[in-house]
């Protein structure tokens, strides 16, 4: 399956672990088993590693390793020093930084193979956003170098009604759009006309279950969300993936997506 969600020789439905191309008797997220193999590996080393040395301790073959380490160093996983050995990169720590809830950095760890997955079909911005009280917070995001300022505003807590990933959570939990806190004070008429757009909105997103939207928070993002909903608790979170407002339609990546919210929810049910 190719980023705009196209299947190239296989059924119209894939999972986010066949779309990079394993056989579909595969188990989900397994293509990239082998590159948290790595990760694991350059964890628990004490020094930087060859490449012959992690072939050795992770078991696979040299070229299989050069095409892992690529996306690897790519998202902040590994870094390749000048002596052209690896170790871990600064990813996972900037994860762990992103502070929350236990269970919200419970539910960012299992999905980041995903992430992963989805970001390399992808080559955009890549998060899982969840919601507290009116705002969304991203976590776990992946980005391009060329993205790396859209993705440092969202490490901030945003007003959930502005962004495509916060709408989404607000819908599916039917909160009453009455509940905004960007009305004028004491300006009823628009108030209501906000309110009444809103709802409209909401019941949009409720049909198609994505929510594409151009954010009022951070300048040139636009985003689009797929709810992960957990067993019969509702969702928890929105599959976000963003880019430019001038980059071409983002909507057509929706395929790709909804397989990765799926296979995560796949993922959630024997985890929860």
């Amino acid at each position: 399956m190719d980023a705009d969600g196209h299947s190239r020789a296989r059924r119209p439905e894939t999972t986010a672990g066949e779309a990079v191309g394993t056989a579909s008797t595969a188990p989900i997220g397994g293509p990239l088993r082998k590159a948290f193999t790595v990760v694991e590996v350059l964890a628990e080393a004490q020094r930087p590693l060859t490449l012959s040395e992690l072939s050795r301790l992770a078991n696979l073959p040299k070229s299989t390793l050069h095409r892992l380490l690529r996306a690897l160093t790519d998202i902040g996983l590994a870094v390749q020093r000048e002596s052209k050995s690896y170790e871990l990169g600064t990813y996972l720590s900037r994860l762990e930084a992103t502070g929350g809830s236990a269970g919200v950095q419970q539910l960012s760890c299992l999905v980041t193979p995903f992430l992963i997955e989805l970001f390399q079909l992808t080559g955009r911005i890549v998060s899982l956003g969840t919601l507290s009280g009116t705002k969304v917070k991203h976590v776990g995001a992946l980005y391009r170098q060329e993205y790396v300022e859209l993705a440092m505003a969202l490490r901030q807590p945003l007003p959930a009604h502005r962004s495509a990933a916060g709408r989404l959570l607000l819908a599916v939990a039917e909160r009453n759009p009455a509940d905004r806190i960007d009305a004028a004070p004491g300006d009823a008429d628009s108030d209501l006309a906000g309110t009444g757009a809103m709802r409209h909105e909401f019941e949009r997103i409720r049909r198609s279950g994505l929510s594409y939207a151009r954010s009022e928070c951070v300048p040139d993002l636009v985003e689009l969300a797929a709810p992960v909903r957990l067993g019969k608790s509702g969702p928890v979170a929105a599959v976000v993936v963003g880019d430019t407002v001038n980059s071409k339609d983002l909507r057509r990546v929706a395929r790709v997506l909804r397989s990765t919210a799926n296979a995560i929810e796949h993922e959630l049910v024997g985890a929860y």
